[in-house]
């Protein structure tokens, strides 16, 4: 048994501020619940009226979870996962998940906060008086007696100390333990079981696939588009000025007709080629992410910083998606922030493959666009996370975080 991590001041007064967070966030949200409860339940046999306040009820619960996340890891370092926030009402009634939650709020967290407060408190409490006895014992130890025996001030204060000690003693461990059961109860009854779990990864894959299927579709209008507007168009001009060549008797007008088809021709190749590289690049597949989106930094209007360092290719599908939101987040830069510089880094942290653009314009970006959106939707297919930093007047930055394949 590690001693000094018991007995550790720093860690003895973070299990302490855990445990008197516990005692004051406890009454508070005990209130808060029961009162909610106590208009909600008698509501129900009108016409299901308390459903919303019911709903109410499980929203401040379940921000109590996600509170006692963040409070169990800043303070103890403890990992708590949470469920996800059942947004429609009756869903949320017949959540198990919602319930768990609900009876973390209105018992454990009230119940082993009060409790465990006590005697933590109790302790400190007593260790700080019985520590002090001989500042404040002049009176009660004159002539005093203690289990029948005469022991007099100096007597009594070598009592108390050595209690005072021994409290003092007992209160780290105490703490650390309150702090540990309290742990226990949020695990119990907050992390969400295997089948919840399995249900969310389910609903989560629906999400992304509706969003995979929407992009994918948005790119094949896309490409649909530039095909029909520019190398069908420009193929078509192609035939008919080689038709007039053919057709015409003057060589002159002939050779200038041909001259004409060869740059249409040239034109009709520049524009496949962007389009080709558009949905998958040779140089991704040859050279890798490196040289890809170097190839692309270079062809952006503004000047991009580019620093990447990747010891080790990710996978087809890793360095597809982040390649492809690299090129969407240089065109958004060039096209709509206003930006004199951008910056563009990728690496490798631990098994993620991590993609940043930031740009020094005029910021704002909306999450919720479209195209936004639809990098969002590629990302998350691959279980991967996407972040965007955009206030007003401060530029922009995206990161990206992709799980890098085998």
């Amino acid at each position: 048994m590690d001693l000094r991590a018991i007995f550790s001041p720093g860690r003895t007064l973070e299990s302490v501020a855990y445990v008197a967070l516990s005692w004051a966030i406890g009454a508070v949200v005990f209130w808060s619940v029961f009162v909610l409860l106590a208009v909600a339940l008698p509501l129900m046999i009108v016409a299901l009226a308390g459903l919303p306040l019911l709903w109410l009820a499980f929203a401040v619960s379940h921000a109590v979870a996600l509170g006692e996340r963040r409070r169990a890891r800043a303070l103890l370092g403890a990992d708590i996962p949470v469920r996800r926030l059942q947004r429609r009402i009756f869903a949320s009634v017949r959540a198990r998940g919602s319930w768990l939650e609900l009876c973390y709020s209105l018992v454990a967290l009230p119940f082993v906060g009060l409790v465990g407060g006590l005697l933590v408190f109790v302790a400190l409490g007593a260790a700080l008086g019985l520590l002090t006895f001989p500042l404040w014992g002049w009176d009660a130890a004159a002539g005093g007696s203690l289990a029948g025996w005469d022991v007099g001030y100096a007597g009594a204060s070598v009592v108390h100390v050595a209690a005072g000690a021994a409290a003092l003693l007992a209160a780290p461990p105490l703490a650390r333990g309150v702090a540990a059961v309290q742990v226990a109860m949020a695990r119990l009854l907050l992390e969400p079981g295997a089948n919840e779990r399995l249900t969310a990864r389910v609903d989560t894959l629906e999400e992304t696939r509706a969003g995979m299927v929407a992009a994918a579709d948005a790119e094949r209008r896309r490409i649909e588009r530039d095909l029909h507007d520019g190398a069908q168009q420009r193929l078509v001009a192609l035939a008919l000025t080689l038709g007039r060549a053919q057709a015409s008797e003057d060589p002159l007008l002939s050779r200038r007709l041909l001259d004409e088809a060869h740059g249409e021709a040239k034109e009709a190749l520049v524009e496949l080629r962007n389009l080709a590289r558009g949905i998958h690049p040779a140089v991704l597949t040859d050279r890798g992410l490196d040289a890809a989106v170097s190839a692309l930094a270079a062809r952006c209007p503004i000047p991009v910083a580019v620093e990447v360092d990747l010891p080790r290719r990710a996978g087809p599908a890793t360095e597809a998606i982040a390649y492809f939101v690299v090129a969407e987040a240089l065109t958004n830069v060039a096209k709509h922030a206003h930006a004199k510089r951008a910056w563009l880094s990728a690496g490798l942290e631990g098994e993620d493959l991590v993609v940043e653009v930031l740009d020094d314009g005029r910021g704002g970006a909306d999450p919720a666009g479209n195209g936004l959106s639809g990098l969002r939707d590629r990302v998350r297919a691959v279980d991967g996370q996407l972040t965007l930093t955009s206030p007003p007047g401060g530029g922009t930055t995206l990161r990206v975080e992709l799980p890098c394949a085998p």
